[in-house]
């Protein structure tokens, strides 16, 4: 006698049935992420080689902010370089043009404008911070505010409080820029010879006035090699950072296609082609059509439809 039985091929089509919805979830998710990796479970076999891609890429990314952040802070500092020039150089023109035309009434005046100007910009700050401090940055690095008060104090070093660690950043695993400047380097010259103006003032052959006299006239010419010296030295201190400044951005041009490299890595393997994810999800659709019809089909089998056959 034959005996017929169902329970066999339900329980194959119903494993054919999980798998096929299981194939179109997978399907649709990728179509709708466009990610053929959401879980690490997804590709094993391509772990390694994503983890190691995306520690690098995090990695590129903190080297090229910090190389932005000093390429920012080294061009506003070269527009302080420039001015800081402009200020000697102007001073260093005063100067000339009073001896020239033996006049000196102004003098003064203009000796505080240098300083002023000076010490705004040695004293300014990026979100708070004072930038020619050093890695002081929590106080002004310049204590005076004009002519009278540098006369006042009993030496030039006295108008500086940075410290003297010029501020520097890893901007690549074997990179650092040393980008700060220090207050006292670039201010110290030029308050320097205020102070000689301010000392030949207050000495036996001062105040200066309209008319200069012979040692007036020999004491400002006397000044002007050491505006010279200051000049240079500004201007020095302005090709520095210039040289910084292209570090920083050849390093920000090298992280940015380093980026551009990796990212191309990550999506080969973790993205899909949308055009074969959605032909994939279509064939699912249709398999798993399939399986539930094939499915239905067997579990609606009776003796009797054996026996009619």
């Amino acid at each position: 006698m034959e005996r017929v039985s169902t329970l066999m091929q339900s329980q194959a089509m119903l494993t054919e049935l999980t798998r096929a919805q299981r194939t179109l979830f997978d399907a649709q998710r990728e179509v709708s992420t466009g990610k053929r990796i959401n879980e690490f479970s997804d590709s094993p076999s391509d772990l390694g080689a994503l983890m190691a891609a995306r520690a690098t890429d995090s990695r590129t990314a903190d080297f090229e902010a910090s190389a932005r952040s000093v390429r920012q802070r080294l061009d506003l500092q070269d527009t302080h370089m420039e001015e800081m020039a402009s200020v000697i150089a102007d001073l260093k023109q005063t100067i000339f043009d009073a001896v020239a035309n033996n006049g000196g009434l102004a003098l003064r005046s203009e000796m505080d404008g240098a300083v002023k100007r000076m010490v705004s910009i040695l004293n300014a700050q990026i979100d708070g911070k004072y930038i020619y401090g050093g890695t002081r940055q929590d106080v002004p690095p310049v204590t005076i505010d004009s002519l009278t008060s540098l006369l006042g104090l009993g030496a030039t070093a006295d108008a500086f409080q940075n410290n003297a660690v010029a501020q520097s950043a890893k901007i690549d695993n074997s990179q650092t820029i040393e980008f700060g400047q220090l207050a006292d380097a670039l201010g110290g010259p030029l308050f320097d010879i205020v102070r000689q103006f301010g000392a030949f003032e207050a000495g036996p052959n001062g105040p200066i006035g309209d008319q200069l006299t012979t040692a007036e006239s020999d004491f400002l010419t006397s000044l002007l090699p050491g505006l010279t010296a200051a000049y240079q030295g500004s201007n020095e201190a302005l090709a520095r950072n210039g040289v910084a400044f292209r570090a920083a951005d050849e390093a920000v041009t090298r992280h940015g296609e380093t980026r551009t490299t990796l990212a191309a890595m990550i999506s080969d393997i973790e993205d899909v082609d949308m055009a074969e994810a959605i032909t994939k999800l279509n064939n699912a659709q249709t398999a798993l059509q399939a399986s539930a019809k094939t499915f239905a089909t067997v579990q609606n089998l009776t003796l009797l439809d054996y026996l009619t056959v």
